[in-house]
């Protein structure tokens, strides 16, 4: 299978894919340390700004392509900065910009923050091309109404199955409790970064600029079961540290 964004949600399909015995899971991003972080999770990596992430993910298929795709990106999805992709999408760049002013007629950037995807649509278009015949289409990443645009005509000869919409929460979270707490899925490893609330909103401003370090931010709160802010490696792994390691007491601030 393979997973279309090294984001917090791929890096967790990535880990609920082997949960549910995926023998061989393909993750392409175009982020460095997203892309190590989904290797330490024993997933082959594609860059899609060094290769074309189709052509690499059909060769790494024997020229099949892939049974599932988790299409883990949505509507912020960015093209390709260099590269063999970039070159191939030159000429879609009014496609793409005619799409983003629909998705996002109003835009607030602020530098490199707060800025929305120039290519809306190419995570879906890359997933539904390197989908093997009769395969399966998962889109978790998020579409608003407004997005008018999907490769419906190729997805549709190929015989794919497409999945797709907000997650069923209250179908899915009993059961994936139950498996954090037995220590059958341990997401720990996954959380790169330990923030206080206080600092929730640069918090996000770095995650949004996808700065390196800052794949996954988890907040701690203070109080018995928090953490320290820090890197996220620093409240260690397994159902132990499920809820945090134990943070400073309040009477350690008073010296007693």
């Amino acid at each position: 299978m393979a997973v279309l964004g090294a984001g917090p949600v791929g890096q967790a399909a990535v880990a609920c894919a082997r949960l549910q015995g995926a023998g061989r899971v393909i993750v392409v991003d175009g982020v460095a340390d997203r892309l190590a972080l989904a290797r330490d999770q024993h997933a082959e990596t594609v860059d899609f700004n060094a290769e074309d992430p189709v052509e690499a993910v059909v060769e790494l298929t024997g020229g099949i392509g892939v049974d599932r795709v988790i299409e883990a990106v949505g509507v912020d999805a960015q093209r390709p900065a260099h590269g063999p992709a970039a070159d191939a999408l030159r000429e879609q760049a009014e496609q793409f910009d005619h799409e983003r002013e629909e998705v996002a007629p109003e835009q607030n950037p602020d530098g490199k923050t707060w800025v929305p995807g120039d290519a809306p649509t190419l995570a879906a278009r890359w997933a539904v091309q390197m989908a093997a015949k009769a395969g399966t289409v998962g889109t978790i990443g998020v579409y608003p109404p407004q997005v008018e645009h999907y490769p419906f005509g190729e997805a549709f000869m190929k015989n794919l199955t497409l999945k797709l919409g907000n997650c069923n929460h209250r179908r899915y979270l009993p059961d994936l409790v139950s498996m954090v707490a037995t220590g059958r899925l341990d997401p720990t490893p996954l959380i790169t970064r330990w923030e206080g609330t206080e600092d929730a909103v640069d918090a996000y401003r770095m995650f949004d600029r996808r700065e390196a370090g800052w794949t996954k931010v988890a907040l701690g709160v203070a109080g018995d079961g928090s953490v320290a802010p820090g890197m996220g490696e620093a409240a260690g792994t397994g159902t132990a540290t499920t809820a945090g390691t134990q943070g400073p007491k309040a009477t350690d601030n008073q010296g007693g």
